[in-house]
């Protein structure tokens, strides 16, 4: 059973890379952009140039290149805090959020329907436990990755 369990993760992240370079193509973006996009978006559709600087793993100086691109992509734009002028916040424009609606809802429907009509309610609470854990594994292990030498000697 861990060789079927290990061949399908690799799948799965196989697949998930593949549909991730698809929407690259689709959008035009690169995979930074795409993942800033996707940040913005779930966090309410705005957020702040420090938060996407530290959840992309940024200086500020590379965050503002990033939203500079995206701005001028039509893809976010940028605005003063209506309470603290001395922030700025980012803000998804209708643009992302249609685009990615068109781009992603089918699969994410498509999934949600297939996972209730396949699974039990007791199999998808293991589902859902599973997919939270690996997901904080993945959250643990990037945070070690960024810690390292890109050039060890």
């Amino acid at each position: 059973m861990a060789v079927e369990l290990r061949k399908a993760l690799e799948l799965y992240h196989g697949t998930v890379e593949d549909l991730a370079r698809e929407l690259l193509r689709l959008l035009g973006v690169n995979e930074t952009d795409r993942r800033a996009l996707e940040i913005v978006l779930v966090g309410g559709r705005s957020t702040t140039p420090g938060m996407l600087a530290e959840r992309l793993g940024l200086t500020a100086a590379g965050a503002t290149v990033l939203l500079n691109r995206l701005e001028k992509q039509g893809y976010v734009t940028r605005s003063l805090h209506p309470t603290d002028r001395r922030r700025v916040i980012v803000v998804a424009t209708d643009l992302t959020a249609r685009r990615v609606r068109e781009l992603i809802r089918p699969l994410a429907e498509e999934s949600f329907k297939m996972m209730l009509n396949w699974y039990d309610p007791d199999e998808l609470e293991l589902i859902a436990g599973f997919l939270c854990r690996v997901g904080e594994l993945q959250r643990i292990h990037r945070e070690r990755l960024r810690d390292m030498d890109p050039y060890p000697r």
